[in-house]
């Protein structure tokens, strides 16, 4: 377990200075159980009290640790004068100060799992497979959460808040943890690139069909329009086997000859003539 304060490395009989063996047995005795058996009073070294406290906090245990070194006096064996056992006896100095510290920071107990429950007291691989169990679920098809869900990111919220609290506690994190976090969080990533991908080709083909579609109808629109379009209308106008009229001031129509008088110049004439004047008629 990497850094942190670990419980199950604490010795219950080492001593704060000027308390060590040498003093108290004053030579006779090589370690507590020997002078228990020699003194026939437990020493107080023996049991998991106050001084044990001290101690910890100097080794940077957290109040949540002091109270996980309850579970690890539970599991430690005892050696006196009458046989041994398991788990050393607490002084009752011990509940009272946990007592006093949860009723100060209740939050500094708080944890969001139980870092003791795999048999350690730090937080390991175990305690994520713990709390991912098999994922974060299945939609209402059945099928698994992927990365780029919100159910997906809760889940794995869980597992990183569970990491922080337990650095800030100075809870031992192994290496495996940071690992397991980092391959779920590249899961995510690229889970969520593939679902914006996807919604995005999926957009564009919409917006293709659309834009075909427009064409289609406009396409449709002008066939229509052209087939009900009068038969001749702008075409070349015809005049072959026409006849020309006119209107006369009158208001009569019909054929006109149109006459242009001819002028001829006076022709004299030797009998005594007098100048005479002829027309010709054009008929068109």
């Amino acid at each position: 377990m990497a850094n942190g304060f670990d419980p199950a490395m604490f010795d219950f009989k080492k001593q704060t200075a000027g308390k060590g063996i040498e003093v108290a047995g004053s030579g006779l005795a090589n370690d507590w159980g020997h002078l228990w058996q020699l003194g026939g009073v437990e020493p107080w070294q023996m049991k998991f009290d106050d001084d044990d406290i001290t101690l910890a906090q100097r080794q940077g245990a957290s109040p949540y640790q002091i109270q996980q070194l309850l579970t690890e006096a539970g599991k430690r064996p005892r050696h006196g004068r009458h046989g041994g056992g398991i788990g050393l006896l607490i002084n009752p100095k011990v509940h009272t100060w946990l007592a006093e510290q949860k009723a100060k920071n209740p939050d500094a107990f708080n944890a969001p799992i139980d870092y003791g429950a795999k048999g350690g007291y730090g937080f390991d691989f175990e305690d994520v497979t713990s709390m991912w169990g098999a994922g974060p679920g299945n939609d209402a098809k059945g099928n698994p959460f992927d990365g780029s869900s919100q159910e997906f990111a809760d889940a794995l919220g869980k597992v990183r808040d569970a990491k922080i609290w337990a650095q800030n506690q100075n809870i031992g994190v192994s290496g495996g943890v940071d690992t397991w976090i980092q391959n779920k969080e590249n899961q995510s990533r690229m889970d969520t690139e593939a679902k914006f991908h996807n919604e995005l080709l999926a957009q564009q083909q919409a917006a293709a069909e659309a834009q075909a579609k427009i064409q289609r109808e406009a396409a449709a629109q002008a066939a229509r329009v052209k087939g009900s379009s009068p038969t001749g209308v702008g075409g070349a106008a015809s005049i072959k086997g026409s006849r020309l009229s006119i209107t006369e001031g009158k208001g009569r129509k019909g054929t006109k000859q149109f006459s242009r008088p001819t002028e001829y110049l006076n022709t004299l004439s030797i009998g005594g003539g007098g100048a005479t004047s002829r027309s010709s008629t054009v008929t068109l």
